[in-house]
């Protein structure tokens, strides 16, 4: 009943929206198409990777936030205090012990995870629990970030308008991540509000506010995709204002200002590498599978193959023989030493436990060694802009994203040739801004993620921007038959 009713009120308000260049109709066909991968989405992860229940992240955030929500109907004061981030961690250990994402991160207001929780356990109020209630609501989120990219390119299109508005919702990776219940709908909706706000038709007021609201979406629901876009902005500001005539000028001038950043401020150089350092090592032990326990003063990283050295009780597991853990220090310190352990030594608290990635890939380690990180460049760019491939590691969807990235390039390609000699220089300011966000962001992922699943989701916003790419231009492109 809740399910029907919000999907008619919100068909309501997509029926109500004026958008030039397209009809009513338009509108309605895009917001099915939104909510029906919504749905594919649901029976990927419950028919094909799952046995009849929702599975991986989408289970998780959705039990969160059922736990989350049930605190309000036992001190809503304290609900309030975990929405805005005024807690004690004595709070949490009371009410939300048994959650896995709640714990998962030292920040808190800054925490994508905990937000996605916020989120979900406010719409739990009207869903009570119900997946397809909270699909209805960030699918709505989603549409209304599509139609401001829309509305943000529409006059520099070299297509037919209604067909890159169809593209736009039928882009696989785009619309199948942003019609979950997990960060994505929220991150675009935010990212489409600033490049509206950069590139849109609008008044100085309806600028300001589309870039406050799309900073604090993506600072909440994606910080690390917002710093590359803020890296990037830089470049489209000196292609606007100093080198209108040779914007390939911009992305060497920044370019060369970090690297005289990074050879002036060794500080500043070490802590990035540190930083990249920790988020591959721990991204490559969660692929690899094994355990995580907490030690007082630290975590213990075990492999799988050494579970049969270790006891499991309802206190924790502890070890049965001599055997040699990864010991994992808090926050982002480095370095991870080996610590030798003893038997009945423990008993530690699991904090995560799993198997190995399906699709698991090896990364070369960076070591915090910049000059290395420096080094694993092309590695980096290549995983994460074309794979997988057919001889990759993972399940059968891997052939459809495959799939997907040939004909993106192809696009692309086409995209770049036909308008090659017809594109303005604000236009062409504009492809080298987003050309300069999407590499900056392909590389951050093929630096510190070893799983491809995870690689295909993350990569989506530069996905997004290359498809944009391929329909800028002002040679206008008509099919004949």
């Amino acid at each position: 009943m809740v399910f029907t009713l919000l999907l008619v009120g919100l068909t309501w308000f997509v029926w109500k929206f004026k958008t030039d260049g397209l009809s009513r109709t338009d509108l309605l066909i895009g917001w099915g198409i939104k909510v029906l991968f919504g749905v594919l989405f649901m029976i990927i992860h419950t028919k094909i990777y799952g046995i009849g229940e929702v599975t991986v992240d989408w289970e998780e955030y959705m039990e969160d936030s059922i736990t989350l929500n049930q605190v309000a109907y036992q001190s809503f004061g304290d609900y309030l205090r975990f929405l805005f981030g005024t807690n004690t961690e004595a709070a949490v250990g009371h009410y939300l012990s048994n959650t896995n994402h709640w714990s998962a991160g030292d920040l808190d207001l800054m925490n994508d995870s905990r937000n996605v929780l916020r989120i979900n356990s406010l719409i739990v109020f009207i869903s009570n629990g119900n997946v397809y209630v909270h699909i209805l609501v960030f699918s709505f989120f989603s549409f209304i970030g599509l139609r401001e990219i829309f509305q943000a390119f529409r006059e520099r299109i070299f297509y037919n308008k209604r067909l890159f508005w169809f593209a736009l919702f039928l882009f696989p990776t785009l619309s199948f991540w942003t019609s979950s219940v997990l960060k994505e709908p929220l991150m675009i909706l935010g990212f489409a509000f600033i490049l509206n706000a950069l590139f849109g038709g609008l008044s100085v007021k309806s600028r300001l506010w589309r870039f406050a609201l799309g900073f604090v979406l993506m600072l909440g629901f994606k910080p690390y995709v917002l710093g590359c876009l803020l890296l990037s902005i830089p470049v489209f500001l000196l292609g606007k204002w100093v080198f209108r005539k040779r914007v390939l000028l911009a992305p060497l001038t920044m370019l060369v200002g970090m690297v005289l950043v990074f050879a002036l401020f060794s500080g500043l150089r070490k802590n990035v590498t540190h930083r990249l350092t920790r988020m591959q090592f721990d991204f490559i032990n969660v692929g690899r599978g094994g355990m995580h326990a907490y030690a007082d003063s630290c975590f213990y990283y075990f492999r799988s193959d050494q579970f049969a050295d270790l006891e499991f009780t309802d206190k924790g597991v502890q070890a049965k023989k001599d055997l040699t853990a990864k010991k994992v220090t808090f926050g982002m310190s480095y370095p991870f030493r080996d610590i030798r352990l003893k038997p009945g030594e423990g008993p530690w608290s699991v904090v995560f436990i799993g198997e190995a990635c399906g699709s698991y890939i090896e990364l070369t380690p960076i070591g915090n060694d910049f000059g290395q990180l420096m080094k694993n460049i092309p590695e980096a760019l290549s995983n994460a802009a074309f794979r997988p491939t057919f001889r990759d590691p993972g399940g059968r969807l891997k052939i459809l994203s495959f799939l997907e990235t040939i004909a993106l390039f192809l696009l692309l390609a086409f995209g770049l040739w036909y308008n090659r000699k017809n594109r303005t220089p604000e236009e062409k300011n504009i492809l080298v801004f987003l050309i300069t966000f999407s590499l900056v962001l392909l590389v951050l992922i093929g630096w510190t993620t070893p799983v491809l699943g995870a690689v295909v989701r993350y990569r989506m916003p530069a996905y997004l921007t290359l498809f944009l790419i391929a329909f800028i231009g002002s040679r206008p492109f008509k099919f004949k038959l």
